[in-house]
């Protein structure tokens, strides 16, 4: 009886070791020795000025047309979060500017209430500043979903699930458009999604994250959703943020990239209070799980001059001609928020040089980088800065490739 009840007893420890949190770890990476300063600081060509998106947030659930539940958002009532921009040089379908984005803050306000508006919103401009809904298309591109279709995030506030946090790349012709799913029950994203296996797969359980994505040829009509990963294992420790996820294709693959919380410091072995990962696909929809992604490393942290307790919240990538680049909001993060507002840039994805000065010092939130054209010396950048006011400055700068190549020996 004693040689059984060890048996059961160490195997219990066995198991208990074999799954503990502490053993589920994202993948560090050697980073390199560089002696070399990173670049000074972003310089802006002009400031091009304070954006306004002529259209309406829509709150109301599939099917529905509650007056109550539309703001216009234009000029004095802009309530505009997470942009993301792509650029046309010669246009497509008639616009050089592609915007997606979700209606927050501002007068959408930043309640419980507020989180029904915040839906994926696709918006075009030819100089950056005006924005209107692209012809043929009534934003956004989802509605909320119902509260039937949610569960509770807590004991406390009303049950609401609700999108956010989207990003997208062209790529071949084709719109890849991303964006978070929280507190949305595995069932109800089931009726939204490509019948397949692999999504099947993934909603086998609620999720208190997913990380969706949709296609489009003409950024007008849009593909049901599938989905990318979620905030259950293997994709990440279980119920944690995916926050602010981004996406690029270098070329040779997709990446993505995202910030995970470390509170508790169970899935990291470092101890700042976020971190940066990055996953790859081949196909944009299949990533790596969290033990097979990687941790970003920045050769510089100059937000800790800022405050002890800064670090990234949210981030947006882009790729330029053989160049990688972060925009990163940084904050408190135990405060869940954001206030300065860097950019970072690097020759391999993984080992990031941070330019010492904050773009924004004050009020920052997620905003947006993107190449508008190169020659041999220069990246030309454009900038849609966003803050927690809710508003949204277009500028642009220009890099100069000599500087990034000798900064990054």
């Amino acid at each position: 009886m004693i040689r059984n009840f060890l048996i059961l007893f160490f195997g219990s420890i066995f198991l208990v070791a074999c799954n503990r949190a502490e053993d589920f770890f994202a993948g560090d990476v050697e980073a390199p020795i560089w002696t070399v300063d990173p670049i000074d600081s972003v310089t802006f060509d002009s400031d091009e000025g304070i954006v306004n998106i002529h259209t309406v947030a829509d709150a109301n659930f599939k099917g529905l047309k509650n007056a109550t539940d539309f703001i216009d958002i234009s000029g004095a009532n802009a309530s505009y979060c997470h942009p993301d921009v792509l650029y046309f040089p010669n246009k497509l379908n008639g616009y050089k500017y592609w915007m997606v984005f979700t209606p927050y803050f501002g007068a959408v306000g930043t309640n419980q209430n507020s989180k029904k508006f915040e839906n994926p919103s696709v918006v075009v401009s030819n100089d950056g500043l005006d924005w209107v809904n692209p012809p043929g298309l009534s934003n956004p591109i989802i509605n909320a979903p119902f509260p039937t279709e949610s569960f509770g995030e807590n004991k406390v506030d009303p049950i609401q699930g609700f999108w956010s946090d989207v990003d997208w790349i062209y790529l071949n012709n084709q719109f890849y458009l991303y964006y978070r799913g929280s507190f949305i029950t595995a069932q109800a994203l089931k009726g939204k999604c490509v019948l397949s296996n692999t999504n099947f797969d993934r909603l086998k359980q609620n999720a208190h994250r997913t990380i969706v994505q949709q296609t489009s040829t003409d950024g007008i009509k849009w593909s049901n959703l599938n989905v990318a990963f979620t905030s259950n294992p293997p994709f990440t420790p279980k119920d944690d943020h995916l926050l602010s996820p981004s996406f690029i294709h270098d070329g040779s693959e997709f990446l993505s990239y995202e910030i995970e919380l470390n509170f508790n410091s169970k899935n990291f072995k470092g101890k700042d209070p976020s971190y940066v990962i990055r996953r790859t696909s081949t196909d944009g929809i299949n990533f790596t799980g969290f033990r097979e992604s990687k941790i970003v490393n920045f050769l510089n942290k100059p937000w800790l001059k800022e405050g002890n307790g800064n670090s990234p919240w949210h981030i947006q990538a882009t790729y330029a001609d053989g160049y990688y680049f972060l925009c990163i909001a940084v904050g408190e993060v135990k405060r869940y928020t954001a206030e300065l507002l860097y950019v970072a840039y690097s020759k391999d994805g993984l080992n990031f040089k941070v330019l010492p000065r904050p773009v924004l010092k004050n009020n920052a939130y997620r905003s947006s980088i993107f190449p508008m054209g190169s020659n041999e010396s220069l990246i030309k950048m454009g900038a849609m800065i966003g803050n927690k006011s809710g508003e949204f400055r277009y500028r642009e700068f220009t890099l100069n490739k000599d500087k990034i190549e000798k900064s990054l020996k």
